[in-house]
């Protein structure tokens, strides 16, 4: 996610203040949960948690969740900051005895709660965390409720052969982060499998802001690839795309999922057809179109809809989970979240039954035309076609 937009969208501390909280009483349905209000991952943390706000807010006007038990939502504030995460976790179980968890959705901090909360065999999710293997790291009734890498990889393969017919695929990865990194490795696992070819493979430093043998890499190849694969963060992309097309390399781009920025489509004729995915496609569904509205009328920070969907629908994963096991328990309730199939929410119909712990759900297409994101259609992957999490 950019960082500097959605931080310049409004959300300072007071923007992102959410509902800290007296003593719960018996009978409410109590959200722990410890993630960035402030420092660098307020910027997707705290979107997430606003949409969980308003869904909180929503519910407790009809009696509460499933209209049966009112909400009683616990904030604490790591600052971004793992080690303050880890000791507000130990404080906010102890003193609190939440039925259900939020973590942030740095590795660090996201494995460590899930690792504390496992002892109390609650469910716990990490915001928009994607790396696939922070579940079987945390163990317990940890789950991931944002696409994984692995699924977003696997969604860019199928759209590319089957398409684009594109046969041939060149990556660039980088070893900053495991989203720069693997997505693309992901994307070879079964672009090869369905029959394409990755044909070249470079990698890049975070905040190089020079791409020129990159793109002279690929200019020496025989024949120009079908698609180019590589998720740059928004420091980097702007960059590289002008590079790239100014070199003139005029393969497909498939980029990260966060191409829906302003700053981005403000690049005007350079990023024409360029390729993103998403889960929050305001025109994908009539819900989804509704959500972001009502979002945008309460907070104004428009360019934060994305992790604020996701955190809004992640509460209608909670209410199913919690309709499935008939009570508030939090061991019924984490094992029930294990089985949902095919939860109606915003970002779409989702499923964990015989798929693990990161949910399958469909994955929107878009393409960058006239300055405005198109969407092209959605792909929900077969839970065999979704690439094995790389360590």
């Amino acid at each position: 996610m950019s960082m500097k937009k959605l931080l310049a969208a409004g959300l300072t501390a007071t923007a992102l203040a959410g509902v800290w909280g007296t003593p719960a009483l018996a009978e409410d349905f109590v959200i722990g949960a410890v993630s960035a209000r402030t420092g660098f991952m307020a910027a997707y943390d705290a979107p997430f948690m606003q949409g969980v706000s308003m869904y909180v807010e929503e519910a407790n006007k009809s009696g509460g969740l499933n209209g049966k038990y009112p909400i009683k939502l616990i904030e604490r504030d790591d600052t971004s900051d793992p080690q303050k995460a880890a000791i507000s976790v130990a404080e906010l179980l102890k003193n609190d005895n939440p039925n259900v968890f939020i973590s942030s959705a740095i590795s660090p901090a996201a494995i460590a709660a899930g690792t504390m909360v496992k002892k109390k065999n609650l469910l716990i999710m990490h915001t928009i965390a994607s790396q696939p293997t922070i579940p079987a790291r945390a163990g317990g009734g940890s789950y991931l409720v944002m696409m994984s890498d692995a699924h977003m990889g696997g969604v860019y393969a199928k759209f590319a052969r089957e398409d684009l017919k594109a046969k041939t695929a060149y990556i660039i990865t980088s070893d900053f982060d495991p989203y720069t990194e693997f997505l693309p490795l992901y994307f070879k696992d079964l672009f090869e499998k369905m029959g394409g070819k990755v044909v070249g493979q470079s990698s890049f430093t975070y905040d190089q802001q020079e791409f020129s043998k990159v793109v002279a890499d690929i200019k020496k190849m025989p024949q120009e690839p079908d698609v180019i694969v590589a998720m740059p963060f928004d420091n980097d992309f702007p960059i590289f795309i002008n590079q790239l097309r100014a070199g003139g390399v005029k393969s497909t781009y498939l980029g990260p999922d966060v191409l829906d920025q302003p700053s981005v489509k403000g690049l005007g004729k350079v990023v024409e057809g360029v390729h993103y995915v998403t889960m929050a496609a305001p025109s994908a569904s009539a819900s989804a179109g509704a959500f972001v509205k009502a979002y945008e009328a309460k907070f104004g920070n428009a360019d934060s809809f994305y992790p604020a969907m996701v955190g809004y629908s992640a509460m209608r994963m909670v209410a199913a989970a919690v309709k499935a096991a008939g009570s508030v328990d939090p061991k019924a309730i984490r094992d029930a979240f294990g089985q949902l199939e095919n939860v109606e929410t915003e970002i779409g119909s989702v499923t964990f039954k015989g798929v693990g712990k990161a949910p399958n759900l469909p994955v929107h297409v878009m393409r960058i035309e006239g300055g405005k994101g198109k969407y092209l259609k959605s792909i929900k992957l077969d839970p065999s076609e979704i690439p094995t999490a790389r360590k």
